[in-house]
């Protein structure tokens, strides 16, 4: 049982002298994992009382701690549920919240990826008219067609829900042939939803692996075409269609098969809210948080943990 006194010491100085949890570890000479700890007890024995004015389950000690790891992300961490299920559900209407502020303002360009994460948080976005907001795709189709998540079914589907507009990109994700390729952005039909999407105001992704590419059968068929000269081991992590490794590098710059808006472009993008649940993705999460791939991150308390165990070790 840790100490009363210095759990009431500890909690003052965070709670009411607002002291971050840098100058708490250095005062007290401990880690920033006790610090957490010692502030959990102090509410389980009565020394701190939270009143809560408003559901939102979130854990904002440990998204301090990832604050002062990765300075340049901003953190919402969800706090755990008695299940998966709960957890998701509360992440997705957290997402939901957050993302129907910023398109409070209404004359927004929204660009979207795909994936269930993202399919889940436009579910719970709240029904308001919002004829000014545009979603777009900036990538082309991932192709998943037996799945309701795929990237043409995002912008359509978040649309409808704010009475908005939305542009597709009529293309695969990637080309293999250089020339055709290279000739598909002269077509009007993809002129138009790129000029749009390279003055998104933000846009919102989930992160994957090479298994999420190598699930999809034509791509599965072509890996080897699609990364032509990449080590697939060193691959951690799949954003924005492209692969990177622990450090948040893109591997496959000098031969890149994308048809969309090229990484520079992406990257200059203001607010990128990136999307995540669970925790079997850690490894890709650590490589988009270290490389600044993403400038928003919405995740559940058993991956910040395992964000933060990992990091540490490596």
């Amino acid at each position: 049982m840790t100490d009363r006194a210095l759990l009431s010491q500890i909690s003052q100085d965070y709670y009411l002298n607002k002291l971050p949890f840098g100058d708490i570890s250095k005062k007290y000479n401990i880690s920033r994992y006790l610090i957490n700890k010692y502030l959990n007890e102090a509410v389980k024995n009565g020394i701190v009382k939270i009143e809560i004015t408003e559901n939102s389950h979130r854990n904002s000690q440990l998204e301090h701690i990832l604050q002062d790891k990765f300075s340049n992300v901003n953190f919402y961490v969800v706090q755990d549920d008695i299940n998966n299920i709960t957890t998701s559900t509360h992440l997705s209407n957290f997402a939901a919240e957050f993302v129907g502020e910023l398109l409070q303002t209404n004359n927004k360009v929204v660009g979207l990826t795909w994936g269930e994460t993202i399919y889940s948080m436009i579910d719970s976005l709240k029904s308001t008219p919002l004829e000014r907001v545009k979603f777009t795709q900036f990538l082309g189709e991932n192709m998943k067609y037996n799945s309701t998540a795929g990237s043409i079914r995002m912008v359509e589907r978040a649309a409808k829900k704010v009475s908005g507009e939305f542009l597709t990109l009529p293309a695969p994700l990637y080309i293999l042939n250089d020339i055709v390729r290279g000739g598909l952005y002269s077509e009007p039909s993809l002129q138009n939803t790129l000029a749009l999407a390279s003055h998104m105001d933000f846009l919102i992704t989930g992160v994957g692996t090479i298994r999420s590419l190598d699930s999809i059968p034509i791509w599965h068929n072509n890996l080897n075409g699609i990364f032509p000269s990449i080590n697939v081991k060193s691959v951690v992590g799949m954003i924005f269609g492209r692969p990177y490794d622990i450090n948040g590098r893109f591997l496959n710059q000098g031969d890149d098969k994308i048809v969309g808006l090229p990484v520079s472009q992406i990257l200059q993008v203001p607010k990128r809210i990136c999307l995540v649940r669970g925790k079997s993705k850690y490894q890709a999460v650590i490589g988009a948080l270290r490389g600044q791939l993403i400038t928003d991150i919405i995740l559940s308390e058993a991956m910040a943990y395992r964000i933060l165990n990992e990091h540490t070790l490596k």
